[in-house]
């Protein structure tokens, strides 16, 4: 398979059903994982979803996913990863910010990604080299060049989402023009769409990081961790519209 798309949207289709199916349910089953963060029926009824569509359709794809940890394909360079629910605290409170991320990396590196979001009526999507679009349209970064003009968006600044070192993040944002706090892939989206300049998150998983970044990337942002490496495996990431990012990675630069 070279256009991973209609595959993705495909599985984001069940997604979204599953997830609204269970949204501000009151009989909505909930768990605290071994790392205390929750997990809903719905998380597991969507990524057991789509293990079974890779299976059924026997494609080559080695998986990741939150829930359910990795299945490796003996014979292939491709993975699909998958966070069956972005923003679950969001999902069991109600909130409409929370969505289904899924990415495909090939040798290391992300080569397609989407995230639906089916409360906000919102889907976002790339493929490496044919841009990034959200509903249909293509997207595009902005191209404010200095912090005291931009939108930054960010997730937590204190407890167990945050950095462990606020005060850096603190200042970044107080040099910004604007400032607003979304957490989860939301700011990252609105980035890829023009609405901020840069967006910051710290303390997450691959799952959380992988499509975010392909969909920036192609929308013509820039991603990387806060030392400016260009992995989903550190645990922190900056997205941007590429010309304030050096600017960003210089206030946070190496804080987790």
């Amino acid at each position: 398979m070279t256009h991973w798309i209609p595959f993705l949207t495909t599985i984001a289709d069940h997604a979204d059903t599953i997830a609204m199916s269970h949204f501000k349910s009151s009989k909505l089953d909930v768990q605290i994982k071994d790392n205390q963060t929750p997990v809903s029926a719905a998380d597991l009824a969507i990524e057991n979803h789509i293990r079974a569509t890779v299976r059924d359709q026997n494609l080559p794809l080695s998986i990741i996913g939150e829930e359910y940890g990795s299945t490796l394909h003996p014979n292939s360079t491709l993975k699909l990863i998958i966070d069956p629910i972005d923003g679950t605290k969001n999902f069991i409170r109600g909130l409409p910010f929370f969505g289904s991320l899924f990415a495909i990396e090939d040798n290391g590196q992300v080569i397609a990604g989407m995230v639906s979001a089916p409360a906000l009526h919102g889907r976002w999507w790339a493929q490496k080299g044919h841009g990034a679009y959200y509903n249909g349209d293509r997207i595009h970064v902005s191209g404010i060049d200095s912090l005291a003009n931009a939108n930054g968006f960010y997730g937590s600044l204190f407890g167990s989402e945050a950095s462990k070192q606020p005060d850096r993040v603190i200042d970044l944002l107080r040099d910004t023009g604007r400032q607003r706090g979304f957490g989860d892939f939301y700011p990252h989206m609105l980035v890829a769409m023009g609405c901020g300049e840069y967006a910051i998150d710290f303390n997450l998983n691959a799952w959380d990081i992988a499509p975010l970044k392909i969909i920036v990337e192609e929308a013509g942002g820039q991603f990387s961790d806060t030392s400016g490496k260009d992995t989903i495996y550190s645990g922190n990431v900056i997205t941007s519209n590429r010309v304030v990012h050096h600017t960003v990675v210089d206030y946070i630069r190496d804080i987790h």
